[in-house]
């Protein structure tokens, strides 16, 4: 998620807020090469003695073990939170026991202020890759690369990168994005409300959390309409902070009780709006909600939908390899949904993998309160959007209609799609969000 706090950093995409973000080389111990040196090379020298050949010898030669690849992560938030950096450290140790022959380490809680005297610590503590996971973080690390061109760098969430031209060579960037399935979760959020009203606990106003509001937002416009031939209504309540449960159940609960929302989505790294909504379920009030990054069931088994999860290890395996095989290429990965799976071609609905584990980013388990037919729809969809057969900013995601604005511009017509830099600068919202955005 691009990342973090309310300080962060300052840039053109932050709608004028001071805002910003957040089996190449297994090889165990020493390899014992045994050479015998048979007859042959003990025979010549027997006979050039006058004797018989000697006996074979055998000389054991230790080859020293290949340099374990160093790694070291800097993370926004404590591994605890659930969300954001629980997930990359969850994928930090994925990739680990996949690479088997790494050693890493990561500084959690770094401010983006000192993101700078973290990569250094570990660069002086001899790693050869540093991960940074917060977008404030990128051009801490661009420095870093351009000082360091022996060292490599990952930047996870930002634009710059030697394949954008715009940082060294030594620097890639990375993302796993949730836009599609956002508007998966709202397919389920329109299939199930009552109230006709949903609500968005939102972080940070970016365009990120902006574009996963909306894809939300049309989804379940298109599932409530469909049903009702009415239109949704949703609002949004700006937390302006990225981990703060306190405050998430404060909005949570204000959403519902003054808004009559009863389906929440959420963008804060704890399960804390899962487990309001869980609280009202038990009390006989039909609250729904959503995983966020990890598998949050457990925190409201009655009241949990589906959810967005992401996986990032595949990401930083690649990584790995390229470091560790002599292959680096700066890239720029931007990973949807199909990404990174063995098999990336749309499955019949019967056979979805919708709601298992598989990529970077995937959908949690479907619960069976969806009606059928919403589930198979949003298997389909999921199938679907692996060949970007179908994508949630277009009017075939909004029942053919065009997707306009809050003030009614029409901002995709029918025939478009928008592109990564439209997704990645989105600043407005759809028409059918009642919340005004910070400006």
């Amino acid at each position: 998620m691009i990342r973090k706090s309310v300080d962060r950093m300052e840039s053109k995409r932050d709608f004028g807020c001071k805002i910003s973000r957040r089996k190449a080389l297994t090889t165990a111990g020493k390899v014992a090469v045994t050479a015998v040196i048979a007859g042959a090379v003990a025979g010549v020298g027997g006979y050039l003695a006058g004797t018989s050949a000697a006996p074979p010898k055998t000389v054991t030669i230790s080859v020293p073990a290949a340099k374990p690849l160093k790694v070291g992560y800097v993370y926004i938030g404590p591994v605890g939170d659930y969300g954001w950096t629980y997930a990359h450290d969850r994928g930090r140790r994925w990739a680990d026991e996949r690479f088997k022959n790494v050693e890493s380490s990561y500084i959690e809680k770094v401010a983006e202020a000192e993101c700078l005297g973290a990569i250094e610590s570990l660069i002086a503590k001899g790693v050869d890759l540093v991960i940074t996971t917060s977008f404030g973080y990128m051009d801490p690390t661009a420095e870093a690369a351009e000082k360091h061109p022996d060292k490599y760098f990952v930047h996870i969430s930002g634009y710059k990168s030697g394949a954008a031209g715009n940082a060294p060579e030594n620097m890639s960037a990375a993302f796993a994005e949730f836009y599609q399935l956002y508007y998966l979760n709202g397919l389920a959020a329109g299939a199930m409300t009552e109230t006709g009203v949903v609500g968005y606990v939102a972080a940070v106003p970016i365009p990120e959390v902006v574009r996963h509001i909306n894809a939300f937002v049309l989804g379940a416009n298109y599932a409530y309409k469909k049903r009702t031939g009415k239109n949704i209504k949703a609002y949004v309540d700006w937390l302006f902070e990225w981990f703060n449960p306190a405050k998430t159940r404060t909005a949570a609960t204000a959403l519902v009780e003054e808004k009559g929302a009863d389906v929440l989505a959420f963008t804060e790294d704890s399960p804390t709006t899962l487990q309001v909504a869980e609280e009202y379920q038990k009390k006989g009030k039909k609250v729904w909600s959503f995983s966020h990054y990890s598998d949050m069931r457990k925190y409201g088994p009655t009241a949990h939908l589906t959810g967005q999860i992401v996986n990032w290890g595949p990401i930083y395996l690649d990584f790995y390899k390229m470091i560790a095989t002599g292959t680096w290429q700066t890239v720029d990965i931007w990973t949807r949904i199909g990404d990174y799976v063995p098999y990336r071609w749309r499955r019949p609905v019967e056979e979805s993998t919708a709601g298992t584990p598989e990529g970077t980013v995937y959908l949690a388990p479907l619960n069976p309160v969806i009606p059928e037919e919403w589930r198979n729809l949003i298997k389909q969809r999921y199938e679907e959007m692996k060949e970007l057969l179908f994508e949630p900013f277009t009017v075939e995601g909004n029942l053919g209609e065009p997707i306009r604005d809050q003030d009614g511009n029409v901002r995709i017509k029918a025939g478009e799609r928008p592109d990564h830099d439209m997704l990645w600068s989105m600043d407005w919202f759809v028409e059918y969000v009642e919340s005004k955005l910070p400006r």
